[in-house]
């Protein structure tokens, strides 16, 4: 009787140890993963802090601890890029058949060959063709981007049974088509969208900090401590284009718009009867309220 107790005890406690070395593995396995994690975000965040200095200004690696100080502010401006991608819907059609059928492509468009014209003469596009044959990339992706321009107008309006002149009305239009980052998948297109806001939205922020270094040289004295506290420092530079980076939503925003446009493109209201192309813009607000409407886009070869 006593055997059978001392074994059913020693089972217990090889039960109890094997539970807990399961547990102890868990654990370990938990924290390697997590250190695994935490190396892969620091070098991603590396390599975004080092691509954000490429394009802003390179000169800032002469401060000590550059890295460092950017770290948190480009992670957060990258992360509101992501969340802007997420709010951008997937690619749509560009083809020739998609005027007519689409409304959106109608309305961002006049007629066909302007899409047609557009593919012909895009310089992007041309690249991308002579790079990739029609084997290799039957469907070209990429983004699309057009200004958009709303101007006041008086026109014509039909009421009940009445036919109304002179009435105010406002006409929109879509200029300026431009197709970037063009490539052979949906994949890649993804990882071109975060490539092309992070890169356009630091080259503004650059553009900017130029203009900002400009008016100050201008302005400033030539003492030893005007030269020290200019944006020619780069210290100085660093720190004023930390202030850029306090508030990411003042630097890009996205913009979704209802539109209900007569084919003629004046706006009308919700209960007009007549015939209308109704669609969704999303629409980029850069720094400064550069605005760009943007889509991703599929065009078969």
């Amino acid at each position: 009787m006593n055997d059978i107790k001392r074994t059913h005890e020693a089972s217990s406690l090889r039960e109890f140890f094997d539970d807990q070395l399961d547990h102890l593995q868990n654990l370990v396995n938990g924290l390697s993963s997590h250190i695994h994690d935490e190396i892969q975000q620091a070098e991603k965040d590396k390599e975004i802090v080092e691509t954000f200095v490429d394009v802003s200004n390179s000169k800032m690696r002469a401060v000590q601890g550059y890295a460092h100080k950017l770290r948190e502010h480009v992670r957060s401006l990258y992360n509101h890029v992501l969340q802007i991608v997420d709010e951008i819907p997937p690619p749509v059609d560009l083809n020739l058949d998609a005027f007519g059928t689409d409304t959106l492509i109608t309305a961002l468009f006049v007629n066909s060959n302007d899409i047609d014209k557009l593919f012909k003469t895009d310089p992007n596009v041309n690249a991308f063709l002579h790079a990739h044959s029609k084997d290799e990339a039957p469907i070209l992706y990429g983004l699309l981007t057009a200004d958009k321009s709303e101007k006041s107008t008086l026109g014509m309006s039909i009421q009940g049974d009445m036919l109304i002149r002179e009435v105010p009305q406002q006409a929109v239009n879509f200029s300026e088509h431009k197709i970037h980052t063009p490539c052979t998948s949906s994949e890649e297109l993804n990882a071109a969208l975060k490539e092309y806001l992070f890169t356009r939205v630091v080259a503004l922020i650059r553009q900017e900090m130029m203009a900002h270094s400009t008016d100050q040289a201008f302005n400033a004295d030539k003492s030893y401590q005007s030269k020290i506290n200019s944006m020619a420092n780069p210290d100085v530079y660093l720190n004023t284009l930390v202030n850029y980076l306090e508030n990411p939503a003042n630097l890009l925003s996205i913009n979704k718009i209802h539109f209900k446009l007569s084919k003629m493109g004046i706006k009308l209201e919700d209960d007009d009867p007549q015939s209308a192309n109704e669609f969704d813009i999303h629409e980029l607000n850069w720094r400064n309220n550069i605005r760009v409407v943007l889509l991703q886009i599929t065009h078969a070869r």
